[in-house]
């Protein structure tokens, strides 16, 4: 149970702040003060856990994302601190604190709340004059929470395989920077070992990678023992795969097309094929399916992982009744909307550049794979591997397990003809 500490705090009257409420259900010692910010709000604060200034950059932050510098004897933001930690260590309702390094004596600075447990926090015996030059605590009286964020939406018609091209092109040396032979941290602990299960062995087999990207995975099934084939529509993901075919050559052939139209690659020439996140991004899916089917020799298998389309249709984000938290866990629930849609979606994340995608109920995929003449063998939902509980922070497990961010369908080429 996580530890309990009293303080001296006085209970105030007024509306209830948020977090001294869930402090006070763990430790009934534990004196409540009243909120003064986002009073409106499903999260109203008191002035200790509102948002704290940066000595700085001069902007407002959680007070969970700030830690005290006492070289400095000012506060700092996440933002600015020059590296961040998880401390596992339970303390009133939180199993872990965050801790910061600050930029200006390097040294590790826990976050406010954990001070406050341990009694040194710099404001313990009280708020210095509000709004004063002394006051660190932000002068916003709300969080602004609108407009909510969400995916652009386009006619199907307004774009051409040129659009997904340079969408993705922007993008291609960032994303590339995120990943290791194992792939970016959701391929390497969530999708990519039940994915390469539901493939199976690869050794001695023709393996297309239709949407090879950066070609980690055809480097990867190459290194298994596989001859593999790489189509990739994004010149510069082309570009980079090819270069370290030539720096590292594993007989990996690669064609910068799309795998909608593949007429450069042979029918029934693959044993196997595998197409890692990219339907979504593909605007002729079906197409890419029945070229998949074609050049399958009858019996093989093609295994597809989308991003969970339950998932991926809304704002992308989770909903927090305290938006600017750092911790995973204060995620009330994933914001789902306009599931329905069927079309391109223009979507950001973090530092990317808008993403072009294109968003399908779960069923149009089904019927699409049906449709161009596969048996759907397997389905996996995945969360996280045992190497991810291993490697993987606690409170990152434990936002994995709570919604799937992809699927993954295992099909079967039929022998003949139904």
């Amino acid at each position: 149970m996580p530890a309990q500490r009293a303080t001296t705090l006085r209970r105030v009257p007024g509306t209830p702040c948020y977090y001294c409420d869930q402090i006070r259900a763990v430790d009934p010692a534990y004196g409540p003060l009243a909120a003064e910010f986002d009073v409106g709000s499903n999260a109203p604060r008191c002035w200790r856990h509102w948002r704290y200034v940066c000595g700085r950059c001069g902007q407002p932050s959680h007070f969970m994302a700030a830690a005290y510098c006492t070289a400095r004897r000012a506060f700092f933001c996440a933002d600015c601190a020059t590296g961040t930690e998880e401390v596992s260590g339970a303390f009133w309702c939180w199993d872990y604190a965050f801790r910061y390094r600050s930029p200006w004596s390097n040294e590790w600075c826990a976050s406010l709340d954990r001070l406050e447990f341990d009694g040194i926090h710099p404001l313990q015996r009280g708020r210095p004059p509000a709004g004063g030059a002394s006051d660190p605590i932000s002068r916003e009286s709300v969080l602004t929470r609108y407009p909510r964020r969400g995916p652009g939406t386009h006619r199907v018609d307004d774009l051409t395989d040129a659009d997904v091209v340079a969408s993705w092109n922007r993008n291609a040396d960032r994303w590339d920077a995120g990943y290791d032979d194992d792939g970016d941290r959701n391929r390497k602990y969530q999708s990519d070992e039940p994915m390469l299960a539901l493939l199976g062995d690869v050794r001695g087999r023709r393996v297309l990678d239709a949407g090879s990207g950066n070609g980690y995975l055809s480097r990867k099934l190459a290194r298994a023992g596989a001859t593999m084939t790489g189509v990739e529509l994004s010149d510069r993901f082309h570009e980079i795969a090819t270069t370290r075919e030539r720096q590292q050559p594993l007989g990996i052939a690669y064609h910068n097309a799309s795998v909608s139209t593949m007429p450069f690659l042979a029918s029934g020439s693959f044993d196997k094929a595998v197409s890692n996140y990219v339907l979504m991004d593909v605007r002729d899916y079906a197409a890419a399916a029945r070229e998949v089917h074609r050049v399958l020799k009858p019996g093989g298998t093609f295994v597809a992982v989308i991003g969970h389309p339950c998932f991926q249709c809304g704002p992308d984000e989770w909903y927090k009744p305290a938006p600017d938290s750092p911790r995973l866990e204060d995620a009330a629930g994933w914001l789902v909307d306009r599931y329905f849609h069927r079309g391109p979606t223009v979507t950001q994340w973090g530092d990317f550049a808008p993403i072009t995608g294109f968003h399908r109920p779960l069923r149009d995929y089904w019927e699409t794979f049906r449709a161009a003449g596969f048996r759907v063998e397997g389905f996996e939902e995945p969360s996280v591997t045992e190497r991810g509980r291993r490697e993987l922070r606690a409170s990152r497990v434990a936002r994995c397990l709570r919604v799937p961010y992809s699927c993954i369908f295992q099909l079967v080429k039929r022998m003949s003809p139904t």
